[in-house]
């Protein structure tokens, strides 16, 4: 490695950083905590040497070794990461939650030690401070090719999908929406992948000019990639082997096609698109016309003679908010969560059965069953946009060698393959290797492990706090403020905010317990029923962490999500093309204030009511088949796993698996998304995403398919059903499918087949007024 003349925590000496660790080890009792506190200092130093030195070496401490942790892996794979209910008797506490202001708020990359108080738990002590140490320096710094990365990377670092407070637009609520301290956008493993306009996959995916594919970092998203942070991924998918699931290629060599007979190698299901060798192109989604599986003439369904067809799309990094809590939710509370008969949830005051003929809500929800595989456990899936994986080491695997390059004790396998080399001689990782055989010790990802298990939620927004510090928080507050709406907004979600308070202030819970909902779930009245999938509150039993356990273990955790597997709405012209649609062009004038109902409360922006934005349009379809089936449990296309919604009015937009609702100081005023929303007083009007609130607005649209057109729907530009003008979209074609896919009527026989299982909830929010609607946003913001 080369000499980055830089302490392992950007800017505190290692001898600042031991003072502070012995200063916060509390009062030294015995010998033992003392000597705890210098193995500590010893790792600081290892760790600081490795990064001060010249030449190549095993990047990380190696404390603990190598050999120590494959022997706690053997343990840890023997308990399967099958979490017990708390033992009768115990008492929950609430979660401790970081201060919303200082949530987020960190310097800049690498982070260090002084930024553990805007991500970690207030009282996590020194030791368990300095274990997660070493995982946050790796995550957040840039690496390069002596360091040992590799030809295959999405991004020179992890850090690199988790941009979006560095665009984030000016708003004071959000990371990064307000001054940084200085050299700093406020990045950190709590932001998301950024995205300031769709990919446009015509350049992403092979440049002729070279035969490689193209980073999507250019803001033209019309005649170039445009701009995300967001990876592509793809495969081969046989929708008749092994029905529901089907069977896919992940193109990686390991996968002998039926069809065929053939294993090809194309670098498997993700593109990666920034090598960190020069002498590489980015990876190109191999064309049909070279893929063996897909020769011939496709059907209808884009299903070729061999009976395979390929799928494409988008995903996007998360948010690393509370995993460590989902980790610790026990195993069969998340089962108890399914409903596959439909029998739940019909307890609302806006509940109107006839029109979809649902016995309950239309939310049924399942489980993922995850295969063992690659020195992972099976089990049931919490972890992954489609749960697809048990435990979280998966994951830190996945992006160590799988995305950056580096081989580690979980992963020796350099990541050079045969579709990267092709027509690019040099393109190998020549990184020397050490007589251990890896480039990274396997203290790093078990470090990282431990970070990603001890990030907190933010504490919550001042109105909804103040409701739950409040004597009674069920009590109606009178006049349109701030409180006043969102406490009616958690009331139409779904919430007993009695339940809620006593919850998550501590000292609220009478000792006997308080006899509601454990989930903090209304039974009277769900009102919209967003509790349906995203449950709002979850006990935790005993931690499977051995660092920082004790801050996760038999708490109430405010997760909003049941961790289960839903669907979402389908347009089979999007999905079973081979390649994601362009992106299209609309022009939607910008309503500030949507008709009666004043949206956008707290806006400080210019006034540009009525403006026309030539808004890159949201796709509405939400199933594509990628990361299914074989690779990833018994996920369904349509299917993915409810989204964890802590944090997310303070860690603000892009929303869904894909980023796709953006909100990018780099494109707000000229290219925005946009689509159609709906309420009492208007049908598909024109929605321009501006801000927060319009975000919070889209996301919650595209839970469903639009609602059908009728006299409601205004004649401005913009409005009414967005389907595709002239019956296509580049290669998307849906002149061979009904007419009516994408605003089926409430009626046809499409809105039981196409609609997501959220259809009877968002038929609720727009049957809301415009005053209830936003009241719904405010809780939303307060999270």
């Amino acid at each position: 490695m080369t000499d980055t003349g830089e302490p392992p925590v950007q800017g505190i000496s290692l001898s600042a950083q031991f003072n502070y660790l012995w200063k916060r080890s509390t009062v030294m009792r015995s010998p033992s905590r003392a000597l705890n506190v210098w193995r500590l200092f010893g790792v600081l130093i290892a760790l600081g040497g490795l990064l001060t030195s010249t030449g190549w070496a095993q990047l990380g401490s190696g404390v603990p070794s190598d050999d120590d942790l494959l022997a706690r892996r053997a343990i840890e794979r023997l308990t399967n990461f099958v979490v017990d209910p708390p033992p009768p008797g115990t008492m929950l506490r609430p979660v401790q939650r970081v201060p919303r202001d200082r949530f987020g708020v960190v310097g800049p990359f690498p982070l260090g030690l002084g930024d553990l108080d805007a991500l970690t738990y207030p009282a996590a002590n020194a030791a368990e401070r300095a274990a997660v140490l070493e995982g946050m320096e790796f995550f957040t710094r840039p690496h390069t090719v002596e360091e040992g990365a590799g030809p295959v990377a999405n991004q020179p670092m992890c850090l690199g999908c988790h941009m979006s407070s560095a665009e984030t637009v000016k708003d004071p609520r959000l990371v990064g929406g307000k001054p940084c301290p200085v050299g700093s956008t406020c990045v950190s493993i709590v932001s998301r992948a950024a995205r300031s306009t769709p990919t446009n996959f015509r350049y992403t995916s092979l440049d002729p000019a070279t035969g490689g594919g193209r980073a999507a970092d250019h803001l033209d998203a019309i005649t170039d990639t445009g701009k995300t942070a967001a990876f592509s991924i793809f495969a081969d998918f046989s929708p008749s082997r092994n029905p529901p699931a089907g069977v896919q290629d992940p193109l990686d060599g390991a996968f002998v096609s039926p069809a065929t007979g053939v294993a090809q190698q194309f670098g498997g299901f993700v593109q990666h698109t920034r090598s960190s060798l020069a002498a590489c192109l980015s990876e190109r989604i191999p064309p049909l016309s070279i893929d063996l599986n897909l020769a011939g003439t496709p059907d209808a369904t884009g299903v070729f003679p061999s009976g395979f067809r390929r799928a494409a799309a988008e995903r996007a990094g998360p948010p690393y908010i509370g995993r460590g809590l989902m980790e610790a939710v026990p195993t069969n509370d998340i089962l108890a969560g399914e409903d596959a008969a439909d029998a739940l949830g019909a307890a609302s005051s806006l509940n109107n059965p006839a029109v979809f003929g649902c016995p309950g809500d239309c939310v049924t929800g399942r489980h993922n069953v995850v295969p063992a595989a690659g020195g992972f456990v099976g089990g049931v899936g919490r972890f992954g946009l489609r749960a697809n994986g048990v435990e979280i080491l998966q994951f830190v695997q996945g992006g160590l060698q799988g995305e950056l390059g580096f081989t580690s004790m979980l992963n020796r396998a350099e990541p050079n393959n045969a579709d990267i080399n092709i027509g690019r001689p040099g393109c190998v990782d020549a990184v020397p290797v050490e007589p251990a055989g890896v480039e990274v010790h396997g203290s790093t990802p078990f470090s990282e492990r431990n970070f990603i298990r001890n990030i907190a939620p933010p504490e919550f927004g001042d109105k909804l706090l103040a409701l739950l510090s409040s004597n009674n928080p069920s009590k109606p507050r009178n006049g349109n403020g701030r409180e006043a709406r969102v406490q009616r907004g958690a009331a139409l979600f779904g919430i007993d905010l009695t339940a809620f308070a006593n919850r998550m202030v501590p000292g609220r819970m009478p000792p006997g317990g308080d006899g509601r909902d454990p989930h903090a779930i209304q039974q009277s009245d769900r009102g919209v029923g967003c509790v349906g999938c995203h449950t709002p509150i979850h006990r935790t039993g005993q931690s499977p962490a051995d660092v920082g356990g004790r801050h996760l273990s038999y708490v109430w955790a405010p997760i909003f999500s049941d961790l289960l597997l839903h669907s979402g709405p389908v347009i089979n012209a999007e999905r079973f093309a081979s390649t994601p649609r362009d992106p299209l062009v609309i022009n939607r004038p910008y309503l500030k204030r949507l008709l009666r109902g004043q949206d956008n409360f707290d806006d400080d922006l210019d006034d540009d009511h009525g403006r026309l934005y030539a808004t890159f349009d949201l796709p509405r379809n939400l199933a594509d088949d990628v990361f299914t089936g074989q690779k990833g449990g018994v996920s369904l296309g349509p299917e993915f796993r409810t989204a964890p919604l802590m944090g997310m009015g303070r860690m603000g937009p892009p929303y869904l698996h894909d980023a796709r609702v953006y909100l990018s100081r780099l494109t707000v005023k000229t290219t925005p998304a946009g689509t159609v929303f709906t309420n009492s007083e208007v049908t598909n009007a024109p929605l321009v995403v501006r801000k927060l609130d319009d975000a919070i607005r889209a996301v919650i649209e595209l839970h469903d398919l639009p609602a059908p057109d009728d006299a409601k729907t205004p004649d401005v530009p913009g409005a009414g059903c967005p389907a595709p003008p002239g019956g296509s979209i580049g290669e998307v074609g849906y002149g061979m499918f009904p007419a009516d896919v994408i605003c089926p009527s409430y009626d046809s026989p499409l809105s039981h087949t196409h609609r997501s299982e959220a259809k009877e909830v968002i038929r609720r929010f727009r049957s809301l007024s415009p005053e209830d609607q936003q009241a719904l946003i405010e809780f939303l913001k307060e999270l």
